[in-house]
């Protein structure tokens, strides 16, 4: 694993250059290392290499002003990451909300998108928008939600929560988590959490569909239940591919990671070479 500064981005990295390349996209509060159990996989089970950048805010990498963590914007913030790597195409895995970006890319640059995986993200139609400021309030309610005394407490919840509990998944669990004032709090701070959902609902995923089955672009979602969202995704992107992770959570990358690299390389595999 190697770890660098690039298009202002903290990022992870895993296998060589000149290989398919897989851009992981993590969700909402998480960062790169949360790929650590799947990015392996990936490389030694499917020859692809794994760039997994902390998202704006996130982990190492710097926060935005409000308007940048626009879908759109970050769009094409992971697109300037690919052209500083001298990547012309990639995979994008976005995870929760990371698949939202990933649409927002696959919308704008699908000749630069090898393929579309979403795991249990990107079909969810959001609020209206209403303001940033009411949505930064949201936010602020959360984050004392996901506010722990101890770091031994935020791991108990988080290892009953995911119902495993490995060295790397508390690895990249602590990476998202930083201590103030005696407790344990999310590295997203409450403005940049609430500019994202504003972001979100003022360019919901569903809007970018049109442009994606028009583009062709091969898209596969990976989720743990079929509900009336999966249904609208499907109708809107018939060709899209939907695997279940039956009895599983949200956060699949940690619940299930080799079944969920199993199903992305062998996807990508499929595709044909970039």
């Amino acid at each position: 694993m190697r770890e660098y500064t690039a298009a202002s981005l903290f990022v992870l990295e895993w296998g060589s250059e000149g290989a398919p390349v897989a851009l992981y996209w993590d969700g909402l509060g998480g960062c790169g290392l949360h790929a650590n159990e799947i990015a392996p996989l990936l490389l030694g089970e499917h020859g692809l290499r794994v760039i997994a950048p902390d998202p704006p805010g996130h982990g190492r990498s710097p926060s935005l002003a409000p308007d940048g963590y626009l879908p759109s914007r970050l769009a094409k913030l992971a697109a300037s990451l690919l052209s500083e790597l001298g990547v012309d195409r990639a995979a994008f895995v976005g995870a929760s909300w990371g698949a939202q970006v990933g649409c927002s890319f696959t919308a704008r640059f699908p000749e630069r998108t090898i393929a579309l995986v979403l795991i249990d993200g990107g079909y969810f139609q959001p609020p209206e928008a209403g303001t940033l400021a009411a949505c930064i309030e949201e936010a602020r309610l959360e984050a004392e939600e996901e506010s722990f005394e101890s770091w031994d407490a935020y791991f108990a919840y988080e290892r009953e929560s995911l119902r495993r509990w490995t060295p790397a998944l508390q690895e990249a669990h602590r990476a998202a988590m930083r201590e103030e004032g005696g407790r344990v709090i999310p590295i997203l701070e409450v403005d940049g959490l609430g500019a994202i959902k504003y972001g979100n609902r003022r360019e919901p995923a569903p809007d970018t569909y049109p442009a994606i089955a028009a583009a062709g672009v091969p898209v596969l979602l990976v989720t743990h239940r079929v509900n009336a969202a999966v249904e609208r995704f499907s109708s809107a992107l018939p060709e899209a591919r939907v695997d279940i992770i039956e009895d599983g959570i949200h956060d699949l990358v940690s619940f299930a990671p080799a079944e969920v690299a199993e199903l992305i390389g062998d996807f990508v595999a499929a595709q044909p070479p970039p």
